[in-house]
This record gives C-alpha cells, structure tokens and sequence, in this order.
C-alpha cells in the first residue's frame, strides 16, 4: 500500500479520470497483497488451491466490486475498454520523446495517468485469472534469486526449506542425490506445498556434494542467500571433509559468487574443549573440532573480504541440544554471545533464526551467536544433565546470567545489539 500512496503524489486531484487510477491501484494492491492462509507471509495467493484460498479470493474481488462506484469506475465493456484504449497513445508519446526529444520528457501528468490507469488493469485482471501472474506483479519486492539450502534433507536442512517456501521464497534445495525428500510422515500439506513449489518453478532441486568444487560453485551461483545445514554422517561425509573443508569450500564459492549473505548451522560449546557437551560430541570423528576450525577459517575469509571493500556477509549459528517439538517462536528465544551458556532449542526454531537473519543482515552480519530455548539456559558445565532431564532454568534463583543474552518480542528485536565478532 505504501508504493501505492507513494505513485498517487505524482497526479493532480479532482479528474474522474483520476479517481479511476486511485482505484485501480488501490484494488491491485488489495488483489496482490491478499494473504496467505494459515501462513506468515502475504505476498500472493497461495499456490496450494482449495476453499479456502478460493474464499480469500471472492473476499478480495468482492471487496474491489464494492468500491467500483465510489471511484467512478465501472466493471463492464466500456468501463474496460477504457483504460485499455488508452495504452497506444501512451506508447506513442514515449516513442516521440525518444525521436524528437531525447534529453527532454514531453509526457504530460494525463499521459502518466492513463499508463497507470492501463497497467494496473492488466495486473488486476491477470490476478483474477492466475496466481502465478500475480506473483510476478511484486517480483520487485521479492531479492532477486534463490535462497540455497545446502543439506536439505537434513532434519535442520528441510525444516529451512519447509519455513522458505511457506514464505513464497524461491528455494535451491540441494543435496548429494539432488533430490529434496518429503519424509512419509510429514504433514499431508506440505507435501502437497512442495509438489505444487516444484510444478511452479518456486522450489529447484540440485547435486551438492560440499568435497566438489564444481557442484558448490553451481549450487551457490545467482543465490541471494545460502544457509550451510549440512554436517557430517556415515554416508555424507566425515566432520573433517564436511564441517570443515566443505564449509570452507561453500564460503569461497559464496564470496565468489557474490553471495550477499552466507548463514552456518554449527553448535553451541564449539570453543569449549573442556566442557563436557565438547568432550562427549566430539567423541563422534572430532566433529567439534573441526567445526571451530571451519568456523574460524569462515570469519578469516570474510574479514579479509571486508577489508579489500567486499559487502558480502555472514551469520553463524551455534543452536544448543536440538529437538524435534514445535516452534515457540522469536519471543520463546534468548541469543547468547560468547558460548557460555546453551540450553535446549527446535530444529525449527533454528530453521526461523537462519531464514530470518536474511531480513536482517544489518544485525545479523558478522556475527556468530548461540540460541535457544530462554527457559532452558544453562552453563556449559550442567547444561548436559539438564537437557537430558529436560529441566526449566527460567526464573531459578540459581538461573545463570552471562550478561550477554538477547531476547525480543520478534525476530527484529532479537537481533538488535548483537556484537559483531
């Protein structure tokens, strides 16, 4: 609404001609902007038809029908041909400003108008008839290129790609096989949400194996953002080969490339090599050494990028013992800096913290920060036991309090104040 109050200060008041622009941008705005249903965006219609986007539909038409006569504007023959008449004589003054008068534009606050007029016709009406042509009508609100999603069938990994399309972002989703596998007993929507994702073009499958230099640079090439959810597994790779030489070899490719934002799943007490979280994961191929290695070598590489003029950036995320609950959502989180303190966290709240530090880069970038559940914080040196028993820390006289904790009422908030490393 706001691009549309912005284009009206460019028209003179008082023409029929010109309520009739007002209303059709109004009602373009309302046709494109209708929300998705049970989801948190409100770009375009939803791609997975049914009742209830129907009814979201016949809300917005109803609502444009219903301010026709207050505009002067009305929905038949003559009303339509209009506004469409009125395309050749627009097109015909931007022809004679470019033979006549380059340098010097001739078109007139009429003209201007009647383009408006006209176009956001054609958006409405497409709108009426196909979703996927209103989408391309606020393709310029939407960063251009895909978000990669490296390890994508990885618990963490799918839950990023699930929480990306359900905000009508375009997904990479990449693996070693190149497929994105919808488990059996996920929920019969967003089955049909990724089957409907791919048939649109929205979500692209690719081959990523982080050891080859090739598929890397081909699954993050044309990204506006990539999230690194892979780590090592007995068929995937060793910690030595994935969490440290493959993140180093996405990094690379990502600065590259040109990749504005590179967000990394790693874990918390990552440069706590006497606590016990340390001593007991890192009996599974030293995998928390090698993460702190790839970890240093990531904010090496972006330093040194920083410092020759490079904007590109990037998040670490370090979440505590994960788990397969519900998202609690921004305000159920604390941040913490300095892995000092962990707790318990859901794959999907991660999943929220990685897509979300996108939005914000001016907060998220050049940081690296531990997450998790606020009522679950808890040293390193008992927060083991106390995930395991499952215990609540919040509000304990004994609750330990490193100083450096965020929280927020929204992902926004949770993000201010985060010290850069």
């Amino acid at each position: 609404m706001c691009i549309t109050l912005l284009r009206l200060g460019f028209y003179p008041t008082g023409a029929r001609a010109h309520k009739t622009s007002i209303f059709l941008l109004f009602a373009r705005e309302i046709l494109v902007w209708t929300p998705y249903p049970q989801t948190h965006t409100t770009r375009v219609w939803s791609p997975i038809l049914g009742p209830k986007e129907e009814m979201t539909r016949a809300f917005a038409l109803f609502s444009v029908l219903a301010l026709a006569p207050i505009s002067g504007f009305a929905f038949f023959p003559a009303g339509i041909a209009r506004p469409c008449a009125v395309v050749p004589s627009c097109l015909k003054s931007s022809v004679d400003e470019q033979q006549n008068e380059p340098e010097k534009s001739r078109s007139t606050p009429n003209d201007r108008r009647n383009f408006v007029v006209a176009s956001s016709f054609v958006t409405i009406s497409a709108s009426f008839f196909s979703p996927s042509l209103a989408f391309a009508a606020v393709a310029d609100d939407i960063k251009s290129g895909p978000v990669t999603v490296i390890g994508c069938n990885g618990r963490t990994g799918t839950e990023c790609v699930s929480l990306l399309l359900r905000k009508s972002a375009a997904v990479r989703a990449t693996s070693r096989g190149g497929a994105y596998i919808v488990s059996d007993d996920a929920e019969d929507e967003l089955k049909a949400w990724v089957v409907k994702s791919k048939a649109d073009g929205i979500l692209n499958e690719a081959v990523c194996d982080v050891t080859s230099s090739r598929d890397v640079a081909s699954a993050v090439g044309g990204a506006r953002a990539v999230i690194f959810a892979a780590s090592a597994s007995k068929e995937g790779g060793t910690p030595a080969a994935v969490d440290n030489a493959g993140l180093v070899q996405v990094a690379k490719a990502c600065l590259e490339a040109k990749v504005p934002h590179l967000i990394v799943v790693s874990s918390g007490a990552v440069t706590k090599p006497r606590s016990p979280v340390y001593l007991f994961l890192n009996l599974f191929g030293n995998i928390m050494s090698e993460k702190i290695q790839g970890e240093d070598a990531v904010r090496k590489l972006y330093a040194g990028n920083s410092a020759s003029g490079g904007t590109e950036t990037y998040t670490i995320v370090r979440p505590g013992g994960l788990t397969l609950e519900s998202p609690l959502g921004a305000a159920a989180l604390e941040l913490n800096q300095g892995d000092t303190k962990s707790g318990r966290i859901s794959r999907a709240d991660v999943a929220s913290l990685c897509v979300e530090s996108i939005s914000y880069p001016q907060f998220t970038g050049g940081t690296t920060f531990e997450c998790y559940n606020a009522d679950t914080g808890a040293p390193l040196a008992s927060v083991g036991l106390s995930n395991i028993m499952k215990a609540k820390t919040d509000g304990k006289e004994e609750q330990f309090i490193s100083g450096k904790e965020r929280r927020g009422k929204n992902f926004q908030e949770l993000f201010r104040g985060l010290e850069k490393d």
